[in-house]
């Protein structure tokens, strides 16, 4: 009786190979994998409570980071609390958003350490670098927002009307403001990796994206306007031109990644 062939997960990178590594072994019952999923559940609340924490402590220090962006266009910008809620409901709003950033490197290798073992060889070595360019797509938006949407946003909207008009700034506003940006920038990066996913699940092919570029411009303008909180077409074209390059790049990712078409006659 000959032996079963083994997978050959040769390139395979170590960090991959761990996560799967009793993928070969056997099955589990269903009862098995609840139980594993509860304890990974727990492994990820528990880091997130202690990401939580930390950001308890250092609550003053971030939301410090926060108002960084209006400080630089009005130096001296301050916020108000308009009810003897607002600033519990933002140390508890700080705690949660960077708890759970914190926290995200654990959630993600317990995600990774359920799901990977039921993936074959080939989609494991695919899993690493596709995290890698989510996260690092993620981060950029994110830092695009901070760096250079919200200063030109709030120095926008702080300074219209501001002969007529006293800023007041209630900080549970400004910190649902800030958050609510610097997210929707972040996850509108992300373009180019939905871009390569269709591309490699046969949705759509590099030149169909490449001739819909006319289209796609219109698209990006709309989400801009979405994303970004001010009417001015000039903020509205700091976000739209680098997602207008980023599509460009998902052109490009699909490219590499789309599937041959099949041989004419094939079967």
């Amino acid at each position: 009786m000959s032996a079963e062939p083994v997978p050959d997960i040769q390139g395979e990178s170590p960090q991959v190979a761990a996560l799967g590594e009793h993928a070969g072994g056997p099955e589990m019952t269903l009862l098995e994998h609840l139980k594993e999923l509860r304890s990974r559940v727990m492994v990820s609340a528990v880091a997130v409570v202690l990401g939580m924490l930390i950001c308890f402590i250092f609550w003053q220090t971030i939301l410090g980071w926060m108002l960084a962006p209006a400080r630089a266009q009005i130096p001296d910008f301050t916020v108000a609390s308009f009810s003897p809620t607002d600033r519990i409901s933002i140390i508890v709003k700080i705690g949660l958003y960077g708890g759970m950033m914190l926290a995200s490197p654990v959630l993600v290798y317990e995600l990774l350490a359920f799901i990977v073992p039921g993936l074959t060889p080939r989609e494991r070595k695919l899993l690493l670098p596709g995290i890698a360019g989510v996260v690092v797509f993620l981060l950029g938006g994110m830092a695009f927002a901070y760096w250079v949407i919200l200063p030109a946003s709030l120095g926008f909207l702080l300074e219209l009307g501001s002969n007529e008009i006293e800023n007041v700034t209630g900080i549970k506003q400004y910190v649902d403001f800030v958050v609510r940006i610097v997210f929707w920038v972040g996850v509108s990066f992300e373009l180019p990796m939905v871009m390569l996913l269709a591309a490699r699940l046969g949705l759509v092919r590099a030149r169909q994206l490449l001739g819909f570029w006319r289209y796609a411009i219109i698209v990006i303008f709309v989400i801009a306007a979405v994303v970004t909180p001010t009417p001015d077409p000039i903020t509205q074209t700091m976000v739209a031109g680098p997602l207008l390059l980023l599509y460009f790049v998902g052109v490009l990712f699909a490219l590499l990644v789309q599937k041959p078409r099949p041989a004419p006659g094939a079967v």
